[in-house]
């Protein structure tokens, strides 16, 4: 089975909440209005606030790749 892609803020975020706006799980909320994050729960994977994200802030990760490292 193929691990699922979903997404995570890394630094550049600019707090313009394009994502926010393109999300359509309401799975992102800002911090302080200094950063996007994401919540991996919520996270469906579509892609729309990767897709959507001009400062690239925004990547994909394996579900499984990612918990291996925490």
């Amino acid at each position: 089975m193929a691990n699922k892609i979903k997404y995570r803020v890394e630094g550049g975020c600019v707090v313009c909440m394009t994502c926010l706006y393109q999300c359509p799980v309401k799975a992102i909320s800002l911090i302080e209005d200094v950063s996007a994050v994401i919540d991996s729960d919520k996270c469906v994977g579509c892609g729309r606030c990767y897709n959507n994200c001009q400062p690239e802030a925004i990547v994909p990760y394996e579900v499984e790749e990612w918990e291996r490292k925490l």
